[in-house]
């Protein structure tokens, strides 16, 4: 009697050391984003008209704990809200970095970019990891087979070699281009392909804002506030964070219409190049009193200030 007491005891013991390590298999690393394209609203609600909680920029991480189409709930710096999913990039970066910690020991490999995320495993000081999204306070990570999120101020990624110069700058960096000979001119594309229709040329020093890095293509937003993509080869990686002027907006008439005029210049007498509806997200690349100069659609023009939000 004793016996089969202490076989079904050791039946049980078995079975829930079996359904406690298939939930600790199943412990997973929440998803994340980095922003892109400039200052992104985090908004109370999924709607354009819900109350802004907060502005982030680009290569901003931010954790993805419920995804959508149009809109993603997120988690980002102690708050909860929305992020228009189109802003949201979840492409890898593939970095090469160093763990160095200051005190010498493991750097701590969790499962939510927080202190309060639980720990998946310690991660030597000096081995090397696969930075898959790097932000300024914590990076998803992939070492030894797992992935998660560590303090970005404990990776080394090292500089560039002697002479030379990096062709992956950062998403939220400040790139120029640099042309082989200064009589040639650098090609804005609309898409990453040779194929794809020029939107503007640029000449050597010429400043833009990296927002998606890759070994190929990088996708920028120039000073004069297009977005397209250029060729890594002819970029040179600064040390400088971009500048943040450009920021979301959201087209709203007070008058009760539905529909903003996008004008070529900063006056009401300014030709009219097309009517935007209530509610579109533009880019403001510069902002006045009265005017602000934005892009839309990979046009650029000038709205009033009081149609905007």
């Amino acid at each position: 009697m004793k016996h089969a007491s202490l076989k079904r005891l050791a039946g049980v013991t078995a079975a829930a050391a079996l359904t406690l390590s298939s939930v600790t298999a199943l412990a997973a690393t929440s998803d994340s984003a980095l922003v892109k394209g400039g200052r992104l609203n985090l908004r109370e609600s999924a709607s354009l008209t819900a109350k802004v909680l907060g502005q982030y920029p680009t290569g901003t991480l931010v954790e993805i704990t419920e995804s959508g189409d149009e809109w993603c709930k997120v988690s980002v710096n102690g708050q909860t809200g929305y992020m228009l999913t189109k802003y949201l990039s979840r492409s890898s970066q593939n970095l090469t970095a160093t763990v160095k910690t200051n005190s010498g020991i493991g750097l701590n490999l969790r499962e939510a970019p927080s202190l309060s995320g639980a720990i998946i495993t310690s991660v030597k000081n000096g081995e090397k990891v696969t930075v898959l999204q790097k932000s300024g306070a914590w990076s998803r990570i992939s070492v030894g087979g797992k992935e998660g999120f560590a303090a970005t101020e404990y990776l080394d990624f090292g500089s560039a070699p002697a002479g030379g110069t990096t062709n992956k700058p950062q998403s939220g960096k400040v790139a120029i281009v640099n042309n082989p000979r200064d009589t040639q001119v650098l090609n804005l594309r609309k898409e990453a392909s040779l194929d794809a229709k020029v939107l503007a040329y640029y000449r050597n020093g010429a400043k833009v804002t990296i927002l998606e890095s890759g070994s190929t293509w990088h996708k920028v937003q120039t000073a004069d506030g297009k977005i397209g993509y250029m060729m890594a080869k002819y970029l040179k990686a600064t040390d400088d964070s971009a500048p943040f002027q450009f920021y979301l907006a959201t087209l709203f008439n007070a008058n009760g219409g539905r529909i903003v005029n996008f004008r070529s210049g900063p006056s009401l007498s300014s030709k009219i190049l097309k009517t935007l509806p209530v509610g579109t997200v533009v880019t403001v690349v510069e902002h006045g009193a009265d005017w602000c100069k934005v892009t839309v659609d990979e046009s650029t023009g000038y709205i009033s200030t009081w149609f905007l939000k």
